[in-house]
Formats: C-alpha cells, structure tokens, sequence
C-alpha cells in the first residue's frame, strides 16, 4: 500500500527526498486550490507529510494488538464488519462518481490516478492498485 502510495505522489509532482531517503512522500505538490491549480508544496508541509505517513509505517511494522492502530482492510473486509454491525450499504449515486472523476481531472497532476465505481463505493486508485475507498451507510 505505502510503496503505491509513494509512487503516485512522486509522480503528482517529481520531488526529492522522503521517507528514509526513499520516494518523496507528498510529491511536491498541493492539491488544494491554490490559483486553480497545482502548485508547489511548502518544505512544511512535506515534513508534516513524511511524519504523519512515517508513523502509520512505524505502527503497521512494529507494534501489534492494542499499540497497533492502522490496519489497513480490504473493502470486502469492511462491508462484512459494517453489514454484522447492522447496517446497510447506500449507493452513492452517479453525481459522486461525476463529480469525483472531475476533480480528478482537474488536480491529480499525474495520468495513473484513476477513479472506479465499484460496489455503489468509489475508489481513488493509482494504476490498477486501490488507494483510498469510500462507501455510504445507514442503520437498517
């Protein structure tokens, strides 16, 4: 997940340095309107990034039981625990998957994103590796 990660957000806009000297980890860019466009990220906000995204490395590798607190499921693995919870999955509908694909357009900064409805969910995806998932729920 991290190394897909990583690599879309090299791509977005080049950049030098990273985590352990690896990939750059917010890309050099800002996704945020900033002029209406992408524009350059602050040496501030990449060391917040490479912090944030250093950490949820860090709990993934070392800890485990309660001390670890990122754990990354699939998509199916979530509708199951959702769907024991009591609830029921709501499609999203066709204006979020429009809508999504165009911010998309307008400020990924790179051609491997990719938007997918899958499932009545939307997935942020970097080639064919998914990202970020998200899905709408009600209380049966």
């Amino acid at each position: 997940y991290y190394s897909t990660l990583f690599d879309s957000l090299e791509s977005s806009g080049g950049g030098e340095g990273g985590v352990g000297g690896g990939a750059a980890v917010n890309g050099g860019v800002d996704v945020g309107v900033n002029g209406g466009g992408v524009s350059p990220v602050s040496s501030e906000d990449r060391f917040m990034s490479e912090v944030y995204l250093g950490k949820q490395i860090c709990n993934v590798v070392a800890c485990e039981g309660v001390d670890r607190v990122e754990r990354h499921e699939t998509l199916t693995q979530w509708k199951t625990r959702l769907d024991s919870a009591g609830f029921e999955a709501v499609h999203l509908g066709s204006n979020a998957f429009k809508q999504a694909s165009m911010l998309l357009a307008l400020f990924a900064g790179g051609d491997g994103y990719r938007v997918v409805e899958e499932d009545g969910c939307l997935m942020l995806g970097w080639h064919t590796r998914p990202l970020i998932t998200t899905s709408a729920w009600k209380i049966r």
